[in-house]
């Protein structure tokens, strides 16, 4: 079989490996696809299995109810008060034909405005008990001077039948006026169906009667939603995990294939072949192995830069542009002995932007980002060269300080704390301020002469746990407030 030019221009070395990525990409891709639609459907199944079942323990009363047209039982209060205990009920709707009289029987319930009505009303039915009426108030018209025993049952009549009459008008009223956000869907196979958009679970369940009916339930889906949020990002972490592993396995394969080679196996196995590449006689071959050793030469270079590249990455928060966790992780000790050591007062300060999550949900994750991304760039602003700052995570920032005097630390969380409430960024969410804030804990260690016995790692744990209950302190004064704590070393 002949190949094509592009493929005959390529190395083995990138034949191995995008063929090997390419495979490895679509088997990853179609086994997460799998395993989310399974393990998706499962869900599904599940919540519309656990809202059958609790539709499945009324399905007698509410059949008999509609074979017997028994109208009292199906709007009475605790009628409504059991529809209304069922887990995230949007709405229900009970619809029939009576076994007797084949009377059509329809009742809804919307649990918004937890409301319960006939949505089957005729102007006859309305037209049938006014007129009951006007005969049982002129009936008790001609019988003022009756038996009072009469008097009182004709009273007793006539108030049920107006109030008959106040509920079936209310009703009528009601299935005029109220519009629902659902059209009934057309199932396939099971009596569900999950509206994704409107983040509602349908379920219909069977009456029992002889001439049948159904239960119409529209549940709230939105902890499904969240559960499919949840899957994809497992699907993608795992997928992002199998694609690292794939292609360490595809290095691997490639160092097998050129292993016979001794030289260059015994610089592959050196933890200084970078460092000695130089020194390999294969560079100065004309032929393949010249070729080979050159190439190697080539990856290891561009292997050291991408290693320079990563760590600069890992060391810088993307979104803000300070310091990441990663590097908070290996400089904060560091730091503290280093400034220790110049009886320097070290302050921890641990910074949390006042209700974030409710202002990710006013305006959306984008403005979430982009009032970070503020925030960073006015504590990038703020702090010192000496200084180092860190986006810890979320919307929690790390500060590590070093001054002369305990008051300059707290003078910088002050102008901190008002500097960024002056970036004036609105947040309707966190009142009463109606812009965005931060709350401020701060932990100082005295300056001290460290001795070679000094547990800086300890230290490090002593300062992050008191600045973390200084600034639960702070939330719980109202936010947009600093509290510092002073610790002995």
């Amino acid at each position: 079989m002949r190949l094509s030019a592009p493929l005959l221009k390529m190395t083995i070395k990138q034949m191995l490996i995008v063929s090997h990525l390419v495979l490895v990409v679509m088997i990853v891709l179609g086994m997460s696809y799998a395993r989310y639609s399974s393990e998706w459907d499962r869900q599904v199944r599940y919540s519309a299995l656990l809202a059958k079942h609790s539709l499945d323990t009324q399905v007698n009363f509410f059949s008999g109810s509609v074979a017997g047209v028994n109208y009292a039982n199906l709007t009475m209060s605790s009628t409504k008060q059991v529809i209304s205990s069922i887990e995230d009920i949007l709405f229900f709707e009970v619809k029939g034909v009576s076994d007797y009289s084949k009377r059509n029987v329809h009742v809804r319930y919307l649990a918004e405005r937890d409301l319960l009505w006939r949505n089957d009303v005729e102007a006859q039915e309305l037209i049938t008990v006014a007129r009951r009426i006007e005969i049982l108030e002129q009936r008790l018209a001609d019988s003022a001077n009756s038996n009072p025993v009469t008097v009182k049952k004709l009273n007793y009549l006539l108030k049920r039948n107006k109030t008959e009459y106040d509920s079936l008008l209310r009703s009528q009223e009601l299935s005029e006026t109220i519009t629902l956000d659902w059209d009934k869907p057309k199932y396939q196979g099971l009596r569900y169906y999950l509206d994704q958009e409107r983040c509602a679970l349908h379920i219909e369940v069977p009456l029992t009667n002889a001439n049948g009916g159904y239960i119409w339930a529209v549940i709230d889906a939105s902890n499904l939603t969240k559960i499919r949020t949840h899957l994809i990002k497992e699907l993608v972490l795992e997928a992002s995990v199998a694609l690292l592993i794939s292609l360490l396995l595809i290095g691997w394969v490639t160092h097998w294939i050129v292993s016979p080679m001794k030289n260059l196996a015994r610089s592959m196995d050196s933890e200084n072949a970078y460092q000695e590449i130089d020194s390999l006689v294969e560079l100065k071959r004309s032929d393949e192995i010249g070729q080979l050793a050159r190439a190697y030469k080539g990856l290891l270079v561009k292997i050291e830069n991408q290693l320079n590249i990563l760590r600069t990455k890992s060391d810088t928060d993307p979104l803000t542009g300070l310091g990441s966790r990663n590097k908070y992780t290996r400089m904060v000790q560091p730091f503290i002995k280093r400034h220790l050591s110049k009886d320097y007062y070290v302050g921890m300060i641990v910074c949390d932007v006042d209700n974030f999550k409710a202002f990710n949900d006013l305006y959306g994750h984008t403005e979430g980002d982009n009032a970070l991304a503020k925030v960073g760039s006015k504590i990038a602003e703020l702090v010192r060269d000496t200084d180092l700052a860190f986006r810890y995570g979320g919307e929690e920032f790390v500060i590590l300080c070093a001054r002369p005097s305990g008051s300059q630390l707290d003078y910088f969380t002050e102008r901190l704390r008002l500097e960024i409430e002056g970036l004036a960024i609105l947040h309707g969410g966190n009142d009463p301020h109606r812009v965005i804030t931060v709350s401020t804990g701060g932990a100082r260690v005295r300056a001290f002469k460290p001795t070679s016995e000094t547990d800086y790692e300890a230290l490090q744990d002593q300062l992050f746990n008191a600045a973390d209950k200084s600034l639960y302190l702070s939330k719980e004064q109202g936010r947009n407030c600093v509290n510092w704590k002073s610790i002995d070393a």
